[in-house]
């Protein structure tokens, strides 16, 4: 039976339907010279309700799914073109009904991992004597005394210790008579950061209503947990809502990506703002 695609026609092969996982594929023969008018009518990456119509308008292959350019093709044989048309239906799976009456595909979600670089002072192991040498205020040409017990325990650089100076670079000594002599190096004197790993959460939901598929892009910038936060807990002011993209995968489904950016010491809610829905 003739199938019209892209206004052109093309013919169904015999038992031209097939299905291997999630995967279903079309194959047709069309003319020469109209195979890539037709090819170039599906999109990679796009949802597609339907192939096309027969002759009586009927839409075949409904709920065909998102097409996979680099599974199809056109191959020109003697005197006819044929199409192959690959589609993927997983995403199409569990449809959820919205308040609005719309129709919503479940969501796709991913964990992904980078490493953020931190000043090694907030490291919460960290100890002075790895970044900092100590210094000793004595008179000129004196030497110094012995380590104090509290300069291997010692976490703030700035601390006021009678005498004692970290620094990492020799302080100068506001008495002219005195100097500051290094007591102890620091034993990690090049290591200014280290690295701590920062998990986001992606979300890819298609929609069939644009209101609903709006609702992540108004939470963009506040604090919102994804309903998938894998090993990590699920606390809102740990999360930042960053959408990533709006795309129109038809023209009546709408897909939305959304990064979620776990800080386990929380964002700062002075800053950022909670989202209410």
């Amino acid at each position: 039976m003739p199938t019209l695609i892209n206004s052109k026609t093309a013919y169904a092969t015999v038992g031209n339907e097939s299905l291997s996982g999630t995967l279903v594929t079309f194959r047709f023969f069309s003319a020469k010279e109209d195979a890539r008018t037709i090819f170039d009518y599906f999109a990679d990456g796009a949802f597609y309700s339907f192939v096309g119509s027969n002759a009586t308008g009927y839409e075949r292959f409904a709920a065909a799914g998102w097409f996979q350019r680099d599974r199809s093709g056109v191959q020109m044989k003697e005197v006819y073109a044929e199409i192959t048309l690959v589609f993927d239906r997983q995403n199409v799976q569990g449809l959820v009904p919205t308040s609005d009456s719309a129709v919503r595909y479940n969501p796709v979600y991913s964990l992904g991992i980078t490493m953020d670089e931190r000043p090694i002072e907030q490291n919460p192991r960290f100890k002075c004597f790895w970044s900092y040498n100590l210094y000793e205020l004595v008179p000129l040409g004196g030497s110094a005394s012995a380590v104090p017990a509290w300069a291997a325990t010692d976490t703030n650089p700035n601390a006021i210790h009678a005498g004692y100076l970290w620094s990492r670079t020799p302080p100068p000594s506001q008495d002219p008579a005195k100097e500051y002599i290094p007591v102890q190096p620091a034993t990690k004197p090049s290591q200014d950061s280290y690295l701590i790993p920062r998990p986001s959460v992606t979300s890819v939901i298609y929609y069939k209503s644009r209101s609903v598929g709006s609702s992540d892009i108004i939470n963009g910038g506040k604090l919102k947990a994804p309903p998938e936060t894998f090993i990590y807990p699920a606390t809102q002011t740990c999360w930042l809502c960053e959408p990533s993209g709006v795309a129109m995968a038809s023209d009546d489904l709408m897909a939305v990506t959304t990064t979620y950016v776990y800080a386990e010491e929380g964002w700062d809610t002075d800053i950022y703002e909670l989202a209410s829905s």
